[in-house]
C-alpha cells in the first residue's frame, strides 16, 4: 500500500469535512423548524417571533413553528434549546434575561455564551411604563412624587428577574431616587391585568405588548424607556424628557441556536436573518411595534451581549441585587 504523507491526509480530511458541512447547508432546511420563545403568547418576544417565523416560512418553503415555553424568566425555554439536537431545527428567540440569568441565578442549567450560537441581534425595543387609572396620577412627575411620599408602599409587576420589565424599573428607581417593590409574575399578561385593576401600581411591558392597552383608556402611559420617542407612539414622552435626565434602557431580542450546530448551518442562519430583516416590509412591521432593527453579524452580537451583561451587573451590585 502506497504511503500517504500526513499533510496530504490532513488536507483530504479537511476537504471531506468541508464537503459534508457544505452539504448540510445545501439541504437545510428540509423540514419544519421550531422557534422557541420562553414567554407566553402576546408578549413582545412572542410577537417578534411570529413576524420572523412567517417571513422565514415564506422564504424557505418550510414551516417555522413558534413554540411558547413560558416560565422562569425564559430559562425553561432556553434550557430546552440548549439540550436539543444541534441540527438547526430548534432555534430560540431570547431577550435580556437569557444572558442575565448568568448573574441572577445561582443554578442555571446552561451557559448563555458557551452552549449557544448567537445568530443575530434582531432589534432593541423600549418598554412603556403603565399605571392603572385608579392610582390617581396623570404623568411621571406625579408618580415620582407619589412614590417619594409613600416609600416602600408601591409595588410594580415584573415578568421575572432580568427581564426588561424588571431592568427598566430598577434603573428608574436608582436614577429617580424612589423605592418601589418588585412583584415577579409568571405571566406578563397577568402583570398587565393586575396593573389595570390596581393590584399593583405599575408595570413596564415591552412597547409592543403595552401600547394597545393605552388606547382603551384603562391605563395611563407614564413614558417610554428609550432615548427618543418611538415612531409607533410619538405622543408618549421618554422618561428622560420628564425629569429623569440621562435615562435610557432597552430590551433586546435575538435569535440563538445550540452551540454545536454545524458551522455552515449557523452561518446560513445569520445570513438569512440579516437578509429578511433588511427588507422594507420587515422594517415596517417592527417599526409598528416601536422596535429599532439591528440585524447584526454573530461576532458583534456576542460583543454586545457581554457589554450589556457588564452594564446590568454593575447596577445590580450598586443596588445589592444578589443571585437567587
Amino acid at each position: 500500500m502506497k504511503h500517504i504523507p500526513g499533510a496530504v491526509r490532513l488536507v483530504a480530511c479537511a476537504v471531506a469535512l468541508f464537503a459534508n458541512v457544505a452539504l448540510a447547508a445545501d439541504v437545510y432546511p428540509s423540514k419544519s423548524v421550531r422557534l422557541i420563545v420562553g414567554y407566553s403568547p402576546g408578549t413582545t418576544s412572542d410577537v417578534f417571533a411570529r413576524i420572523i417565523a412567517q417571513k422565514l416560512s415564506e422564504r424557505w418553503g418550510q414551516s417555522v413553528i413558534v413554540e411558547n415555553r413560558d416560565g422562569a424568566a425564559g430559562s425553561i425555554g432556553a434550557d430546552a434549546v440548549a439540550k436539543s439536537e444541534p441540527d438547526g431545527y430548534t432555534l430560540m428567540l431570547g431577550s435580556n434575561a437569557f444572558t442575565l440569568g448568568k448573574i441572577l441565578r445561582v443554578k442555571l442549567p446552561y451557559d448563555p455564551f458557551n452552549d449557544f450560537y448567537a445568530v443575530t441581534q434582531i432589534a432593541q425595543t423600549p418598554n412603556i411604563f403603565l399605571v392603572g387609572t385608579g392610582l390617581g396620577v396623570k404623568n411621571l412627575k406625579e408618580f415620582i412624587a407619589l412614590a417619594k411620599s409613600s416609600p416602600k408602599k408601591l409595588q410594580y409587576a415584573s415578568s421575572g428577574r432580568g427581564t426588561p420589565s424588571h431592568l427598566t424599573v430598577e434603573l428608574f428607581k436608582s436614577m429617580a431616587g424612589v423605592q418601589i417593590e418588585e412583584i415577579p409574575y409568571k405571566s406578563s399578561g397577568q402583570a398587565v391585568t393586575d396593573t389595570i385593576s390596581g393590584q399593583v401600581a405599575m408595570n413596564a411591558p415591552g412597547l409592543a405588548q403595552g401600547l394597545p392597552h393605552t388606547k382603551g383608556g384603562k391605563v395611563v402611559a407614564l413614558g417610554i424607556t428609550g432615548s427618543k420617542r418611538a415612531p409607533g407612539a410619538p405622543d408618549i414622552p421618554t422618561l428622560a424628557e420628564q425629569g429623569v435626565p440621562g435615562y435610557e434602557a432597552y430590551g433586546w431580542h435575538g435569535i440563538f441556536a445550540p452551540a454545536k450546530t454545524p458551522p455552515a448551518v449557523s452561518a446560513f442562519l445569520t445570513r438569512e436573518m440579516i437578509a429578511i430583516l433588511s427588507t422594507p416590509d420587515m422594517r415596517e412591521k417592527f417599526g409598528q411595534q416601536g422596535a429599532e432593527l439591528v440585524a447584526s453579524e454573530s461576532a458583534p452580537f456576542v460583543d454586545f451581549l457581554r457589554r450589556d451583561l457588564d452594564k446590568w451587573q454593575k447596577l445590580f451590585a450598586q443596588l445589592g441585587i444578589k443571585p437567587e
